[in-house]
């Protein structure tokens, strides 16, 4: 948490507050929430959000210079001179204050912003990055700099972006069970336990179920299923648990749909059978015995 859908709508609801504003100082509040490029700092002074997007679980800003020249391009990125990327973890947030307002118990980062004369903007504020655990992080990058970072250039397909079959294929190379094909960024990009649960429910296939025993059909019919859980989950401002928020403040109401997750003992909504817990791949795993049986 938070997950490909609570990213994007973090994503979707910062930009309207964030883009066309002007970088004009940072402060590092919190050194391990700077996890790469201290040494750019200086180079964010000025400095214009142009786009705030989402890579996999990755929420980034897009930023540019007057005196850059033409941007580099970064493979699944907009392009742009220099970026700020942010993994949220188990409790990063964002949040826009007005100008003055003091670093909270849980900031980390603060990137006070101004009016970029040339276009019409909001007023300056301060962007806080807030964060409970303190497992987040911010790396300042140029283009350049992406290649190096494996993370990064082994994040594998972006679910709603690919065709059904691309994603169908992705989860059935390799061996494995299909709950950990779901989890690993290297096949999808953004699935954490969340959807891969709900998911697999949805296409009424057992998380412990081998990728090599599951038919096309199955993949494809799991595809189908999680891109249309992820795009309701983004309907619904994706979903609260614990302190998950929106960069407007809000909370999602996903969480009020779930048929399998974190509801261990409880009936089936389809068939009233007790739904099971149990570790796949290393994760809390529920699911209903009776509508997701393993071929």
């Amino acid at each position: 948490m938070p997950e490909l859908p609570e990213v994007e709508t973090i994503a979707r609801t910062l930009a309207p507050q964030v883009v066309g504003s002007a970088i004009t100082s940072v402060q590092v509040l919190h050194s391990a929430s700077l996890a790469a490029g201290a040494g750019l700092l200086p180079a964010l002074a000025e400095a214009r959000i142009r786009q705030v997007t989402r890579r996999g679980k990755l929420l980034v800003l897009c930023l540019e210079h007057d005196r850059d020249a033409a941007p580099v391009p970064v493979p699944g990125l907009p392009p742009a001179s220099l970026y700020l990327v942010f993994h949220l973890k188990m409790t990063g947030s964002f949040f826009v204050h007005p100008p003055g307002t003091a670093a909270l118990k849980h900031t980390r980062l603060i990137f006070d912003l101004g009016k970029d004369g040339s276009e019409n903007t909001l007023a300056r504020g301060r962007l806080f990055f807030d964060d409970i655990r303190a497992f987040g992080y911010c790396r300042v990058m140029l283009p350049k700099d992406f290649a190096a970072w494996n993370f990064f250039t082994s994040l594998g397909l972006e679910p709603l972006d690919a065709g059904n079959e691309a994603v169908a294929q992705a989860l059935g190379r390799g061996g494995g069970n299909i709950k950990a094909a779901l989890l690993d960024q290297r096949r999808l990009a953004g699935i954490g336990n969340i959807y891969a649960d709900e998911s697999l429910f949805q296409a009424k296939i057992a998380p412990q179920a081998k990728t090599s025993a599951l038919s096309r059909n199955a993949l494809l019919r799991l595809a189908v299923a999680l891109k249309a859980v992820l795009k309701q989950s983004v309907a619904e401002c994706g979903s609260s648990i614990r302190n998950y928020r929106d960069a407007a403040g809000n909370v999602g109401s996903f969480q009020n749909n779930f048929m399998v997750y974190g509801r261990k003992g409880e009936k089936c909504r389809i068939c009233g059978t007790a739904l099971l817990r149990s570790t796949v791949a290393g994760r809390t795993t529920v699911h209903c015995p009776r509508c997701q049986k393993a071929p």
